[in-house]
């Protein structure tokens, strides 16, 4: 007995042994939590207790909710074992971490995708380079190349959504991202895939969808991190036929653009760009991979994944939000109908790229719907150096740092105390001028922002152009109806569930 007590004791002075060396060797991150504000800390577990039980991204919704409003940024948040530090209600700190040499990095739970490895994911060090050279594939000159391909993708939705005019309610969701994504392979990829005219693309959508919300369940629960742990559940089998679904996409793609490819092998990336025209986004892939060894097969696929689930999915999320919000305020659908109709009236014609530009009203409307629905409501970065924010709080190396895009876009602060409302005139340019740049970040913000911003811009504008001029939109929902999945890529759950009227039909 006196020795199994004396190993007892042991094993107790050992723990505190070890606690005190954990302790002591992260000084630097509970000193910095503790100039900083949020919700009661318990031991071990840290602000896990939170979420516990909370399964889906409507419920961490709720959490936010009522959380968020009673404490101001920075708040240190501790997942176990982990300091995260969340800012969401400052420029000002927006500005410091998205521009910080420090924090290019991303959090590691972004290794959970798997499939965007790309430049969404990359380290800095890996990113830095190869975002250079892809900028080239965004450029005015090939945004103008892309235009044809818009509008001849516009004009089939168009004419599909024939059928359901006088037909009632129904949800445009999958109808808009077969467009989007038919535009994105289009212009990306050079390749019609032509999903509008077949359902092959059905199994496609629906597997990126659950497997963003497996991710973000993932992401809920800490005891699932480690790979062995989560190799034992449910969801691991059902995330795996989700990624193969996703993967052969692109691999069959790549393999086809492989086959067609005739880029002349270059010795420098100065020789390679020197006086030659611009090239598509899978060009550019293709020519770096001839010149630049680091950049392997499994690299070129990353890319090209992470510019299909990325660069479609949030578009159309976006548009299916923007026609909702269209058809929730009819007096705001009619403002750019008016404009559309000054600017480009002619159904018949394509929209060119200087008309999209001077739609100045409808712009303001995607950015309002962008405002209160951003497709990316949370951005997490790792801080490898210590950052300073004022005089009073530091990041400390080591933690992360996650920006509530969400909760700045609502603000009543920065917004007004209607915040939650739906009012395109918040980007009047006289309130854009006196508004922090950094209190508006729909394709976040510093040197790692979204590679596609002019492209979501023009495909989003020449789409609504297509869309208005030929239909006007209804629905029986209300703001208040609405209900926001809260997840990796913000969602309305409730669809775009409009009604189509023919704007352009014969009176009987």
């Amino acid at each position: 007995m006196g020795l199994q007590l004396v190993l007892v004791y042991v094993a107790v002075a050992l723990l505190l042994i070890v606690l005190v060396c954990v302790r002591w060797k992260r000084r630097k991150l509970y000193a910095a939590s503790s100039t900083m504000d949020g919700p009661p800390c318990l031991p071990l577990v840290g602000h896990v207790y939170l979420i516990f039980g909370k399964r889906s991204g409507e419920d961490i919704l709720q959490v936010l909710d009522r959380y968020a409003p009673r404490y101001k940024s920075p708040i240190g948040i501790w997942m176990g074992p982990q300091l995260i530090v969340g800012i969401k209600d400052n420029p000002e700190y927006f500005q410091t971490v998205l521009n910080s040499p420090h924090m290019l990095n991303k959090m590691d739970q972004y290794n959970f995708f798997h499939i965007i490895n790309g430049l969404f994911a990359a380290p800095d060090h890996a990113w830095k380079g190869q975002r250079k050279l892809l900028n080239r594939s965004f450029s005015p000159t090939m945004l103008s190349s892309f235009v044809d391909t818009f509008n001849d993708k516009d004009f089939i939705m168009v004419d599909n959504l024939r059928k359901y005019v006088g037909g009632g309610e129904i949800d445009l969701h999958l109808h808009i991202a077969k467009c989007t994504i038919d535009a994105l392979f289009g212009t990306a990829f050079g390749k019609d895939l032509n999903t509008q005219g077949h359902d092959g693309a059905d199994e496609y959508l629906h597997s990126l969808d659950t497997f963003f919300s497996l991710v973000f369940k993932r992401m809920l629960h800490v005891e699932r991190y480690p790979d062995r742990v989560y190799r034992l559940t449910k969801d691991y089998e059902t995330e795996r036929n989700c990624l193969n679904i996703i993967r052969n996409m692109s691999l069959d793609l790549m393999q086809e653009l492989k086959a067609n490819s005739k880029q002349a092998k270059a010795t420098s990336a100065e020789q390679a760009y020197e006086g030659r025209p611009a090239l598509n986004f899978a060009q550019t892939l293709f020519d770096l991979a001839e010149y630049t060894p680091s950049l392997t097969a499994e690299h070129v696929k990353d890319h090209m994944d992470t510019m299909i689930v990325a660069g479609h999915d949030t578009t159309a999320t976006t548009m299916s939000n923007l026609l909702l919000m269209l058809a929730i305020h009819p007096e705001v659908q009619e403002r750019v109908y008016q404009e559309v109709m000054s600017v480009c009236p002619d159904l018949t014609k394509p929209v060119t790229m200087e008309e999209a530009n001077k739609l100045v009203y409808t712009e303001m409307v995607c950015k309002e719907t962008m405002r209160l629905f951003p497709v990316g409501p949370l951005i997490g970065r790792k801080c490898v150096a210590d950052v300073k924010l004022d005089d009073k709080h530091t990041i400390p190396a080591g933690c992360s740092v996650a920006l509530g895009i969400y909760q700045i876009h609502r603000d009543p602060s920065i917004w007004g105390p209607e915040a939650a409302k739906f009012n395109p005139d918040n980007f009047l340019p006289e309130k854009v001028a006196e508004r922090h740049p950094y209190a508006y970040l729909p394709f976040s913000g510093g040197p790692r922002n979204c590679i596609g911003i002019r492209y979501a811009w023009l495909s989003m504008k020449i789409l609504i152009v297509h869309l208005v001029r030929n239909y006007r939109f209804k629905t029986s929902l209300k703001m208040d109806d609405l209900v926001i999945k809260f997840a990796i890529i913000l969602r309305i759950t409730n669809g775009c569930l409009v009604s189509i009227e023919d704007r352009n039909c014969s009176p009987v």
